[in-house]
């Protein structure tokens, strides 16, 4: 029943995540264009100009840098770590939302303005698919989607995707950099539950 209730917990705070910064960006757009003609020079300035605006009590957080572990091979958290949480600028900060959620911006990953959310803000596990989850700005739509939302429900799981199969939401022997960063489109795929081939383990608390 406890993890039942953790799944439940989990699927909500994510629909939480994804309801703010859909609407966020939805009165930017209004405001300032489609988000391809945004200025993305430097992501600072498209979390302070084009986001916060639009998003109440956020704060930047100091000294931002926090280990996100991947959701393939937990074990030692210093060499199965995300360092930024976009995968590729370690300078990028993190902000906190009014709910306690962190999240982080980078400009491009699969080729998407890409926003990684930590559920939990300070808590515990800080793992890919169990409490880190990510969104992209679609330049398409001028929307926020869960990443990987263009990928099938079989691709997600491990089948391989159009954009990537090293995001893929599934749990292997196999260490992968970038594991776990699709699993908020496979909960939305599934009608927004964690379905029972979700890999969800034990929720995170693993061994080495």
């Amino acid at each position: 029943m406890l993890t039942n209730f953790k799944k439940r917990e989990t699927v909500a705070k994510v629909k939480a995540a994804y309801s703010i910064l859909s609407q966020a960006v939805k009165l930017s757009v209004e405001e300032n264009g489609e988000t391809s003609g945004w200025d993305t020079s430097d992501p600072s300035v498209v979390v302070e100009k084009y986001l916060l605006p639009y998003m109440s009590g956020v704060s930047k957080m100091k000294g931002a840098l926090r280990p996100m572990r991947t959701l393939s091979s937990q074990g030692n958290l210093e060499t199965n770590r995300y360092l930024d949480w976009s995968w590729n600028l370690t300078s990028n900060p993190i902000y906190v939302m009014q709910n306690g959620m962190y999240f982080m911006y980078s400009n491009s990953n699969d080729g998407y303005p890409t926003i990684v959310v930590d559920i939990n803000g300070s808590g515990k596990p800080n793992i890919m698919g169990i409490d880190g989850f990510t969104f992209w700005i679609d330049p398409k739509t001028s929307s926020v989607t869960p990443a990987g939302y263009n990928c099938s429900r079989v691709g997600i799981l491990g089948k391989g995707c159009p954009t990537s199969s090293t995001r893929m939401c599934v749990r292997d022997n196999t260490w992968q950099y970038y594991r776990g960063g699709y699993c908020a489109a496979l909960m939305q795929k599934d009608g927004w539950t964690i379905s029972k081939d979700y890999p969800w383990g034990n929720g995170g608390i693993t061994k080495k």
